[in-house]
Order: structure tokens, then C-alpha cells, then sequence
């Protein structure tokens, strides 16, 4: 299986996955195995959709990374994510059974369980038209995924109830779904300034969360509803809404005072809007941000000091930067795709080699594999044609520690438990 973005697809390709419509979410347009004709193709783009999944000779290893069912799944979601959406922009007084979404989200939890190799964040769900629907359905599907790898935190961080309820990540999903849900009740000249200035400091904007919270209330399961008023908190204490105390104070809420489903949606909200900027789209004049470089990015300042460094651990671990079945090219020279990768050195993973002038249904024979964590002279030079040779990391080498050892760390109780649940100092020069 190789993932082609659609500016590259070629007629010849065979589909190795099914595609969806991009407005109807869960009806299907194209089935596995069908190849792709000129004219499909062109009809594809003009519909956005991002990118497509095709088979490729010796390649078979990808697809234990991906899961159709759980491309089903999201799709489902998605859908119910856009129903809402039309519901609450057209009636006022309108009501949602928010069981559904939990029902929905039980279900992807279950197959997420089941895989435990499916892939992570490594597929962009088709461009439906509302960049708002995309938003929540990519924030509500990275949220889970990072709190199922977040099972040992969120017991923690919720020590008062059971630990089976504790790491239960069904309503941290519905309220990713729902986090956004205020913006539609803004007028359309505050969210088109929002969409063109991205400006936090908007008071008319920052309404939506008090708007969200209030529609949500006593529909949502407490927490879910407070993560809905609290995705713009942040971990240093320089978010949005103010806490007033009981002797009529307002103050910021930050560290571990922000209940640990915000701190988790906060970090999936940034990570895709940064992925995806205001005027992005899927053309050649405005190429995809590489997820290596967003993930870059929020380890340097002024994001680094935003996420809760726990959660961040686990966005880097459910966020490949190359994720399998992406085509790469190596500062050799050489042309490649990803066939397996480990998040303790994430931007290192196992790349085999491709002859780019094969045309579609030509047949390769397995190229050499390269397992860049053994290779240090190496790196990943370029990625969807973009270089990306100076945002390679190493999480530890960027005082960002790996999912496991913060776990084990934690569960040691060794010093590190209480400076991860602290702001995060401020980094070293150089």
C-alpha cells in the first residue's frame, strides 16, 4: 500500500482502500481494487479529496498500519459531526442525541483496541467542503487516539474515580467532536476575522467557548462539557476563560488545573491548525504542511509552553512525522516509502526503496530497506516535495522524553513526575 496525495495520483493505480464522498461521509464512491481512469481522477480533485490509498508491489507490510473499518468508522463519525453542525446553524432550538456520538465513538475505540498496529494519525480525511467538520472530526479522532496511549495519565490525572473509568476515553472523544460547536452561533463577521488573523486576543471570538459549553451542558457528561469551555486553556496559564474565585477574582487556569480532556483537545486543536493554516488547500500553490514540521514547531516556543509536555509526548506518539505508506526521499538521493517506524525515534523510521520510473501495474521487486535508526548518516530529506531536512527531531535531544519513559517514570514516582506536571521551564539557549 502506498498513500498518494491527489495532485500525484496516475490513471493505472488500484485503489488499496475505499474512497468516500466527501459530502455524504459515510456513503461510498470507490471500492478496493478499482484502478483509477483519467477521469476519475479528475473528478476526485475537483471534489478535494486529499489523498488516496493505492496498492504497491512488495508493499503488503503497510497495511498492517491501516484499518478500513476504522476509515469507516471515522467516516460515520464525521458524518454525525456534520448533521450537528447543519442542525445548530439552521434551528435555533435544536437538539442533538448526543448517545449517538457516544455510541460512535465506543464503536472506533473498540476497533482502535482491537488494531493496536492500526495506524495512528497517518490518513487526512477528505475535504468536505467545511473546514469546520474537518477540524472536529481530526480533533475528536486524535484526541482518542492520544488518550488511549494516555491510559496511565488520565488515571492519574483523575484519581478520584475508578480506573476503568478513569482511562474510558469515549466522552473525551464526543467533546472533541463538540468543542467547536460555539463558533456557530457567532456572527459571520467575527468568525471571518478569526479565519483571516487566527487572533486569540478577539473577545467577540473567544465567546465561542461560553456559547459551546452552555449548548452542551447537561446534554455532555460533566468533564466533557468543561473541556468544551476550556480548549483554549493553556498549560503556562496564558489561556482563555478566566476562573473567578470565590472572592471574586478572575485568574487563569494552567498545569493540572485544567482538567486533563481540555488539555488533551487543546493540543489536537492546535496540531491541526497548524496543519492546516487559513487558505490551505490540496494544489500544488499551496502544498500540505508536513506533519514532521508542525510537530517541529510545537516543540518550540511559544507552543512548547502551551501543551501539557505529558500530552505533547503523546501526540508525538499517535502523529508519525512519516507516517507509513508516505513516499520520502532520503539526503542520498534516494527515493523511498515508509514502511514501519518507532515512536521513540519518530523521525527515524524503516524506509524501503522505490524505482520512481515504474509506471502503474509495472511489477518492482522488493527495493533494499533502510532502518534510519541504524543509519545515523541518513535522514529523511524531503517529504510530499518539500524539504524538511532541518525539522527532523529527537525527543529526548529537544527535552520532550518519550511516552515510555514518562511512564515509567511516573509509575516509579521518580523526580520527573512532578516536573512533567508543572509548566514547563524555560529552554536553554541553543
Amino acid at each position: 500500500m502506498l498513500r498518494v496525495r491527489m495532485t500525484n495520483a496516475k490513471a493505472g493505480m488500484e485503489l488499496a482502500m475505499p474512497v468516500f464522498h466527501p459530502k455524504r461521509h459515510d456513503t461510498l464512491l470507490l471500492r478496493t481494487g478499482v484502478t483509477l481512469e483519467e477521469a476519475t481522477i479528475a473528478r476526485l480533485r475537483e471534489m478535494k479529496l486529499p489523498e488516496l490509498w493505492i496498492k504497491y508491489p512488495s508493499l503488503e507490510v503497510v497495511s498492517e498500519y491501516v484499518n478500513p473499518a476504522v476509515f469507516a468508522k471515522r467516516a460515520t463519525v464525521t458524518r454525525q459531526i456534520a448533521d450537528s453542525y447543519d442542525s445548530f446553524s439552521t434551528h435555533v432550538d435544536a437538539e442533538l442525541d448526543f448517545s449517538e456520538f457516544r455510541e460512535s465513538m465506543n464503536g472506533m475505540i473498540t476497533l482502535l483496541a482491537e488494531q493496536p498496529r492500526t495506524a495512528l494519525f497517518l490518513s487526512e480525511i477528505v475535504e468536505l467542503g467545511q473546514p469546520s467538520v474537518r477540524h472536529a472530526s481530526n480533533v475528536a479522532f486524535l484526541s482518542v487516539l492520544m488518550g488511549l496511549k494516555l491510559e496511565f495519565y488520565l488515571i492519574r490525572e483523575r484519581s478520584r474515580l475508578g480506573g476503568t473509568y478513569a482511562k474510558n476515553v469515549a466522552n473525551l472523544g464526543v467533546a472533541g467532536m463538540m468543542h467547536d460547536i460555539g463558533m456557530l452561533r457567532l456572527d459571520e463577521e467575527t468568525v471571518a476575522r478569526w479565519e483571516e488573523s487566527g487572533d486569540e486576543a478577539d473577545e467577540a471570538w473567544r465567546e465561542h467557548v461560553t456559547i459551546g459549553y452552555n449548548l452542551v451542558r447537561g446534554e455532555l457528561e460533566p468533564s466533557a462539557a468543561a473541556a468544551v469551555l476550556h480548549h483554549h486553556q493553556k498549560f503556562n496559564g496564558s489561556g482563555f476563560p478566566l476562573r473567578t474565585t470565590f472572592g471574586g477574582d478572575e485568574v487563569p487556569l494552567a498545569g493540572s488545573d485544567i482538567h486533563i480532556y481540555a488539555r488533551i483537545i487543546a493540543a489536537a486543536d492546535l496540531f491541526d491548525r497548524l496543519l492546516h493554516p487559513p487558505g490551505s488547500d490540496e494544489s500544488d500553490k499551496t502544498p500540505p504542511v508536513p506533519v514532521v514540521r508542525v510537530l517541529r514547531m510545537l516543540q518550540r516556543k511559544p507552543f512548547r509552553d502551551w501543551i501539557d509536555p505529558v500530552v505533547l509526548s503523546g501526540l508525538i506518539n499517535v502523529a508519525p512525522p512519516y507516517p507509513p505508506g508516505t513516499t520520502v526521499r532520503l539526503s542520498n538521493g534516494m527515493a523511498g516509502v515508509t514502511v514501519s517506524w518507532a515512536p521513540s525515534h519518530p523521525c527515524r523510521p524503516e524506509v524501503m526503496e522505490i524505482d520512481e520510473t515504474l509506471k502503474p501495474g509495472d511489477y518492482q521487486e522488493p527495493g533494499a530497506r533502510i532502518d534510519l535508526r541504524e543509519c545515523q548518516d541518513l535522514h529523511v530529506a524531503e517529504v510530499d516535495g518539500q524539504d524538511v531536512s532541518k525539522e527532523n527531531f529527537s525527543p529526548e535531544d529537544d527535552g520532550c522524553p518519550t511516552l515510555d519513559s514518562i511512564a515509567r517514570a511516573m509509575i516509579n514516582g521518580a523526580p520527573m513526575r512532578e516536573r512533567l506536571s508543572s509548566p514547563p521551564p524555560q529552554k536553554r539557549a541553543g
